[in-house]
């Protein structure tokens, strides 16, 4: 635990500051997610899970964990086990397209850990790559009161440039008067 906190250094001090320069405008509202998440580089399907400050009705921002999912991938002459670990802050501003219809271009850092084990007939090698990447991308929700389903799609520039497609559903929860821009 003590080296992943040095990691997250940074972004605790971006929360931290956006958190409180946006008191005054703030929606009072959160929400939490969970959806699929599929790495189309690498072939690999994981899980995301993500909790979001809703600072005004159109700016959104959080902190999202994606766990990959161990696969193996066979050759003629090896076994590859690929795994990965990843850690976002995005920001998503939310601008109407119909009634209950949003879309949102989206923006942000994450960190990666990828594990790979690679099994071969004579030897055996596990590598561990720790990334950081700048994330931006899109997507669409469909605002159902308090439950929002949303896709998305990201691309990730830095050491290794990936694509992700998401699909999920938010639970929306708000306190106190709703303000209005």
């Amino acid at each position: 635990m003590k080296k992943l906190f040095p990691l997250f250094r940074p972004v605790l001090v971006m929360l931290t500051l956006v958190l409180a320069g946006s008191e005054i405008n703030a929606q009072n509202a959160i929400s939490f997610d969970v959806a699929g998440i599929r790495n189309t580089r690498k072939d690999v399907s994981g899980l995301n899970v993500s909790a979001f400050y809703h600072f005004s009705e159109k700016l959104v921002g959080g902190i999202e964990m994606n766990r990959f999912f161990p696969v193996v991938k066979k050759t003629d002459a090896e076994e590859i086990k690929l795994s990965a670990w990843d850690f976002d802050l995005n920001f998503h501003y939310i601008l109407p397209v119909k009634k209950n219809w949003k879309w949102y271009p989206l923006t942000g850092i994450s960190h990666t850990s990828e594990n790979e084990y690679v099994v071969g007939a004579m030897w055996n090698e596990y590598t561990i790559q720790k990334f950081w990447s700048f994330n931006t991308g899109a997507g669409m929700l469909w605002e159902l009161g308090s439950f929002v389903p949303h896709i998305e799609y990201s691309f990730t520039w830095g050491h290794l440039n990936q694509q992700f497609l998401l699909a999920g559903i938010s639970w929306e929860l708000s306190w106190g008067k709703k303000k209005k821009e």
